[in-house]
C-alpha cells in the first residue's frame, strides 16, 4: 500500500481538506498542505491514495509537520468507480474508523484495559466524508478519507511478490483475531448499539453485480485457461474448481449473514499489499496496522482466516504450518473474548475447526482468483491509474510464478480438505 511513487500526471485535488482534519487535530490549524500519489497501478484497485504532507499550527504556536495520507475514491478510473462502488464501500470504511475503532476501545476500557493495552490494529483517523455537502447521503468524487502516513510512522508494506514466513502470519493471525473478537463482545455486551449504529455499514458486497456479462464471461474464459496450466490439463480438476467458483458466486449473492458464534466484521481483502508491519531491532516484526476496509462486511471470521492464508503465506510455510496457524488464531481469539469477559463455553476448538471446514469450499476460489492479480508483472502494469483495467489478468497468463502459486494452492485446498 505505501509503496513511494511519484507521477509526471496531475494529482487529484482535494477540496476544503481542512474541515475533514481540522476536528483531529488536537486544537491544532491546517495551515497548508501538499500532495503525491503514493501507491502505483497494481497495488492498489479500489481506491485513489495520496500522500500529505501537512503544516500544522499547534495551540503554543509551533508550526509541525504531520504526515497523512488521504484516500479517494477511484476518481480517476471509471471502469474501477463502477466496479467498486464507491457509493457502498467509502461509507463502509469510514464507519470502521468513525464508530467501530472508538466503540471498541470503548468497551475495552470499560473491561478494565489501560489504554496501551487498546487495539492498534488500524492506522490513526484524521476525519473523513463523502461529499462536500454536509447533508449529502450518497458518496459523491469530494468523498476522502484522511490517515496517518504508516510509511512515516515506521510501518512497512510487504512486498506481493514475496510471500510471508511464519513470524509475519503467527502475528497476523494474532491482530486479526482480536480485531475478528472485539466486534462480536460488542454485539454481545451492547446488542441495541451494534444493531443500530453499526451492522447497517456491514451488508454483503458483491462486485459480480457491477461487472457487466462481458467482462465476467471473459474472465471465466480466462479462469478455465489459467487452470488447464497450473492443472497439466486436467479437466476433472478443472471442473471441481470451476464448481467451486459457482459456490463463490452463489454464496455473494445470498442474504445477509445471521448473527452466529463467528460471525463478525470480516475484512475480505486481507493479502499481502492491506497489511503493514513496524520492526525490531532485529528486524522481526512486533506490530501491524490493517488497511483498506471498502469491502468488509458481516459474516464468518474463516473467511479471512482462509483467504489470507491461501493468498498471502510461502506455500511451503503454509504446508508445514496449515494446523498450527489454525491453532494461533483460535487461542488470540479465545484470550481477547475472555478478556472482554464473554462467556466462551460454546466456543470449542472442535466447533472453531468445523466452521473453518464449512467455509473452505466457499472462500477458496477467492485467493485462487487473486493469485494473478497480487504477482501481476510490474511491467505489465500502466504507469497511470486511469489506464488500470482487467486486462492485468490477461497479460500475466502462464507466468510462472502465478502458475506455481495456483498448483500450490489447490494441492494445499486439497490436502486440508478446503475443496
Amino acid at each position: 500500500m505505501a509503496d513511494k511513487y511519484v507521477y509526471k500526471m496531475s494529482v487529484p485535488e482535494i477540496e476544503d481538506l481542512k474541515s475533514v482534519v481540522q476536528p483531529h487535530l488536537a486544537g491544532g490549524e491546517l495551515q497548508s498542505y501538499s500532495t503525491r500519489y503514493l501507491t502505483k497501478p497494481g497495488d492498489n484497485y479500489g481506491s485513489c491514495m495520496l500522500a500529505i504532507a501537512a503544516k500544522i499550527k499547534r495551540p503554543n504556536g509551533l508550526i509541525e509537520e504531520l504526515p497523512l495520507i488521504a484516500k479517494l475514491p477511484p476518481v480517476t478510473n471509471d471502469l474501477y468507480w463502477q466496479i467498486f462502488q464507491p457509493e457502498r464501500t467509502c461509507i463502509t470504511e469510514n464507519k470502521m474508523y468513525e464508530i467501530v475503532v472508538p466503540e471498541i476501545h470503548l468497551l475495552q476500557l470499560e473491561a478494565g484495559l489501560s489504554q496501551d493495552k487498546l487495539f492498534d490494529g488500524l492506522p490513526a483517523y484524521y476525519g473523513s466524508r463523502i461529499s462536500l455537502d454536509p447533508n449529502a447521503t450518497k458518496v459523491d468524487r469530494d468523498a476522502v478519507l484522511v490517515q496517518e502516513n504508516l510509511q512515516l510512522s515506521g510501518y512497512r508494506a510487504g512486498n506481493r511478490h514475496k510471500m510471508f514466513d511464519y513470524v509475519h502470519a503467527k502475528l497476523v493471525l494474532e491482530y486479526m483475531a482480536q480485531y475478528h473478537a472485539l466486534p462480536i463482545a460488542l454485539r454481545i455486551k451492547k446488542p441495541e448499539l451494534f444493531a443500530r449504529t453499526i451492522r447497517p455499514y456491514f451488508n454483503r458486497f458483491n462486485m459480480n453485480t457491477t461487472m457487466g456479462d462481458e467482462m465476467k464471461n471473459e474472465m471465466r474464459s480466462e479462469l478455465r485457461e489459467d487452470l488447464q496450466l497450473a492443472t497439466n490439463n486436467n479437466e476433472e480438476a478443472i471442473n471441481e474448481i470451476l464448481e467451486r467458483f459457482q459456490v463463490y458466486d452463489k454464496w455473494l449473492e445470498q442474504s445477509e449473514a445471521v448473527d452466529g458464534l463467528y460471525t463478525s466484521l470480516v475484512h475480505c481483502d486481507l493479502w499481502i499489499n492491506n497489511i503493514m508491519f513496524k520492526y525490531d531491532d532485529s528486524d522481526q516484526p512486533t506490530q501491524l496496522k490493517f488497511v483498506d476496509f471498502q469491502i468488509a462486511q458481516y459474516e464468518s471470521c474463516a473467511h479471512d482466516i482462509i483467504f489470507f492464508l491461501f493468498s498471502s503465506v510461502d506455500s511451503a510455510v503454509l504446508e508445514d504450518n496449515f494446523e498450527s496457524f489454525l491453532k494461533i488464531y483460535y487461542d488470540a481469539f479465545i484470550h481477547n473474548l475472555e478478556e472482554m469477559q464473554i462467556n466462551t463455553d460454546d466456543y470449542s476448538y472442535e466447533g472453531f475447526l468445523n466452521e473453518v471446514r464449512r467455509v473452505g469450499p466457499i472462500e477458496i476460489p477467492h485467493p485462487i482468483f487473486m493469485t494473478k492479480v497480487i504477482l501481476a508483472d510490474n511491467s505489465t502494469l500502466p504507469e497511470d491509474f486511469k489506464d488500470l483495467d482487467m486486462t492485468i489478468l490477461s497479460k500475466n497468463r502462464g507466468l510462472h510464478t502465478i502458475t506455481k502459486r495456483m498448483e500450490d494452492v489447490l494441492r494445499l485446498a486439497k490436502k486440508f480438505k478446503m475443496i
